[in-house]
């Protein structure tokens, strides 16, 4: 049975059975699903885990088990490729003309197209260059880049991707073309406001639990006209919009310190508070996380371990990720967090609302997975379920599962209670950035696409973080948490979204969270 070359591709084999069987292979670069089952017919689903770099095909044996015999089915993985020679090109603001070149073994009946992101700056020198087939290999394929007036960098994504039998496409290299933006020659000489505090809002709840906010990439001339205060009350105002923190914002006490950079923006080469660099073919933010540490502490008696930094980037870029910490020497969580999140399309831009909501409040304060799966993972191997199985025992990652037992789930109370019927709340596979084998509560929700509220399993962590923080008393029962949503349930449960692909065929998502020992 032939596999596609490219990861997180399927196909099915059908096996019929007298008695009970179980399924084994060897190989990392399939998964299969499921493994066991009874006496009958059943399909099992076959994904491919890795992308064969080989240039060759490679095989293994998918083993069927049942009633003391085996049957052996052959397992092919394609050695198809097409490969970019260059994977990353930089230009800078003035634009410029590039080309692409690419290597591929793929025959005249092979249908081998470049795909790229269609926009306003970026022009194929021949446009009937911008569909390739196979024996063109060798040729080059000219592109022009527009001047970029804008400060912030940008960045455009080029794909060789072949058809798969059900008439989708499948990627099988990526090349990234990415331009700087203009750096203005205005540096800040007024750093008097630099390390000031602000207390947006005063806790009239509980031990008051606080979230720091600080921004990079802004300049004096941003402080003094305004604009640093503007952007870190919306943020704000945006961090306690969706259930449940909502309605226990009375818990918290929020300060704002600011930050006075030297450059305006971030990335290519601009000097800034906290080095703050989105980047170009990821989500992910590098950060000084010292730095941001040092700015918290800047509140006057702040507890550190009990605070969430959130750092507001200075960029159009679509940028979110998060550090959760450990303690170095016992491995014991910390609660203390930094979430970063960029600008986006502004301070009203809905993808920056929820984006911050879901790094900040989703990993940051509650410490929940995303409940996405990415295109090049299967399922994860021991090593990692037993990593998320002791994350569980910490406390986090409690939106998503392993178990497939809808009885065992994490979530299983929820599971047909008349509370949630309207949730729908079930066993829904992919997450922790899997596509197989772990479990997420509901098809969608804040932590997978970004365009509905938090679930309900997800909300009860919220709540139950807020309580244990906020009244010092343990977790909630699950009648306590019921009675509590009963009241302040989520008023809207779809958000209408516009975002930019990383890839034709991909959604844009923020980055998985980072741990770090420190």
């Amino acid at each position: 049975m032939e596999l596609y070359p490219v990861a997180n591709q399927t196909k099915t084999l059908t096996i019929e059975t007298k008695a009970d069987w179980t399924a084994t292979c060897g190989a990392g670069w399939v998964t299969f699903s499921p493994r066991k089952g009874g006496a009958g017919k059943h399909t099992i689903t076959l994904t491919t885990a890795a992308t064969n770099r080989t240039r060759s095909n490679r095989s293994t044996s998918l083993i069927i088990n049942s009633d003391g015999s085996h049957r052996n089915v052959t397992l092919v993985q394609s050695g198809k490729y097409a490969l970019f020679n260059q994977k990353e090109y930089t230009v800078d603001s003035k634009g410029g003309t590039l080309s692409l070149s690419f290597k591929t073994n793929l025959t005249k009946s092979d249908d081998l197209q470049i795909m790229y992101s269609r926009l306003d700056w970026i022009q194929w020198q021949d446009e009937s260059r911008s569909v390739t087939r196979a024996e063109q290999e060798g040729s080059t394929h000219p592109i022009i880049v527009s001047p970029n007036q804008s400060a912030d960098s940008r960045v455009a994504l080029f794909i060789l991707a072949m058809p798969s039998d059900d008439g989708n496409w499948m990627g099988l290299d990526t090349a990234y073309v990415s331009q700087t933006g203009v750096i203005s020659d205005y540096e800040s000489t007024d750093f008097t406001a630099d390390g000031t505090v602000i207390r947006l809002q005063r806790s009239s709840m509980g031990q008051g639990i606080p979230f720091v906010l600080m921004g990079d990439g802004f300049t004096d001339r941003d402080v003094a006209d305004s604009t640093y205060y503007r952007t870190m009350v919306r943020s704000m105002e945006h961090l306690f919009s969706e259930e449940p923190i909502y309605s226990l914002r009375d818990y918290f006490d929020v300060y704002a310190v600011t930050a006075v950079s030297k450059n305006s923006g971030v990335g290519d080469g601009r000097s800034t508070v906290f080095s703050t660099v989105p980047s170009h073919t990821s989500t992910e933010i590098d950060f000084d996380e010292d730095k941001v540490a040092a700015y918290v502490g800047k509140v006057d008696s702040i507890d550190l371990e009990r605070s969430l930094a959130i750092v507001i980037v200075n960029s159009h870029s679509h940028n979110g990720v998060t550090a959760l910490l450990l303690n170095k020497q016992t491995g014991s969580p910390r609660q203390y967090a930094i979430s970063l999140c960029t600008l986006m399309d502004g301070l009203d831009d809905e993808n920056f609302r929820l984006v911050l909501i879901h790094e900040a409040v989703g990993h940051g304060f509650a410490k929940l997975a995303d409940e996405y799966g990415y295109e090049a993972k299967g399922a994860p191997g021991s090593r990692e379920v037993s990593r998320l199985q002791e994350l569980h025992r910490l406390g986090w990652m409690l939106n998503v599962d392993t178990e497939e037992d809808a009885e065992r789930v994490l979530w299983s109370p929820f599971i047909g209670d008349d509370h949630f019927t309207s949730e729908k709340i079930g066993l829904y596979e992919g997450a922790y950035t899997y596509v197989l084998d772990v479990y997420r509560p509901t098809e969608n929700s804040m932590m997978r696409n970004n365009d509905s509220p938090f679930n309900a399993p997800s909300r009860k962590v919220i709540f139950d973080r807020i309580m244990s923080m906020g009244e010092e008393r343990p977790s909630s029962t699950f009648d306590e948490f019921a009675a509590f949503d009963e009241q302040h349930k989520p008023t809207r449960w779809q958000y209408s979204l516009t975002r930019g692909l990383k890839a034709p065929w991909q959604q844009w998502r923020p980055a998985p969270p980072i741990i770090i020992r420190k």
